[in-house]
């Protein structure tokens, strides 16, 4: 699978869900370091906007919020934020769920500068997704 990352992002450097990849494998792999994080970033520069990444760029993402850095984890809680307010809230809530409490605790603070159409259904869907895993 590295290779074929590599190899993906050699002939298309701007392809964000191979940078997303490449993020995953270093996790998958125990490198949680600068260099993993450098990873991540270059998702968020190169798909700023596609639903599609973000989606999967929040499960994997959220759970290591805390050990990011300043900037990577800006745009980690930017984008967890962007996807409750425009409906995503499954998928928030399951990242939300999976994170260590005291990154759950800045995610929900992003959650509550949100309108509160948004807070709601993120709180409700949380809440039914604990009664589901109880």
């Amino acid at each position: 699978m590295e290779a074929r990352a590599r190899l993906t992002l050699s002939c298309a450097p701007r392809d964000s869900f191979a940078w997303l990849v490449a993020f995953g494998l270093a996790l998958g792999h125990g490198h949680l370091d600068a260099g993993a994080f450098a990873l991540l970033a270059q998702s968020y520069a190169t798909g700023p906007n596609e639903a599609w990444i973000a989606v999967r760029r929040t499960i994997i993402a959220s759970p290591v919020l805390m050990q990011a850095p300043g900037d990577v984890r800006e745009e980690i809680l930017d984008e967890f934020g962007r996807l409750v307010s425009r409906g995503f809230v499954d998928v928030s809530a399951k990242a939300y769920l999976s994170a260590p409490s005291a990154a759950q605790d800045l995610l929900k603070a992003r959650v509550e500068q949100l309108d509160p159409r948004a807070q709601s259904a993120f709180a409700k869907t949380v809440e039914v997704l604990r009664r589901y895993r109880g």
